[in-house]
């Protein structure tokens, strides 16, 4: 079960959600806080005369101005439109760790290297593309996306490497690791010649 929690900025007033929550025992699963005045809770399912009560009481919490069920948390909606953009793309993408660790790949990146998307967390993004050193790359702090040739299974990929960099408490963006795309040389090729036909047409 997942609410939302339409509230103002008010110091202890998260406190007070989480004290209502342990004060009925309601295990939580997740909060999630929004700086726009919206706070995410995700627990347990209640029963009806529980969750009905739940709802009255949180509306009595000062600085809440309404609450309602949701079926998703905002990181799990981030995470399945990922998921989808990821499985829609053709080209091979890698996300990687700060030690190149590959932490995600998308199905296109498993069929190249034939691995199961288990079986990709546990390499390195050197042990699947040879010629690049990315551990060098990611200690160089990189502050854009770099282009490399690479040849994997004898096919030429343009390999570009992108930061991915978060913003810590400080306002400062942080590395946090790195995104891989594998363009086929073969197939940038056809699409550019079936671009220049339909222009000659």
């Amino acid at each position: 079960m997942r609410l939302e929690v339409f509230c103002e900025d008010r110091l202890g007033l998260t406190r007070e959600l989480l004290d209502l929550l342990v004060l009925r025992s309601i295990d939580l699963r997740g909060i999630e806080i929004d700086p726009i005045g919206r706070i995410y809770l995700n627990f347990a399912e209640l029963e009806f005369t529980d969750f009905s009560s739940l709802m009255v009481e949180i509306r009595r919490i000062s600085g809440v101005t309404d609450v309602r069920t949701v079926p998703w948390m905002p990181s799990e909606r981030e995470h399945l439109a990922l998921s989808a953009l990821l499985e829609a793309l053709p080209e091979p993408v890698l996300s990687l760790d700060m030690k190149s660790k590959v932490e995600m790949a998308n199905p296109a990146s498993c069929q190249l290297f034939a691995q199961s998307q288990e079986r990709m967390r546990h390499h390195t993004a050197a042990q699947l593309i040879n010629g690049f050193n990315f551990q060098r790359w990611l200690d160089g702090n990189p502050q854009s996306s770099h282009n490399e040739h690479v040849v994997i299974n004898g096919q030429n990929f343009l390999m570009e490497i992108t930061p991915v960099h978060l913003q810590n408490e400080n306002d400062e963006y942080v590395l946090t690791g790195a995104v891989v795309m594998l363009r086929s040389t073969i197939r940038m090729g056809q699409q550019l010649q079936n671009l220049s036909t339909k222009d000659l047409s």
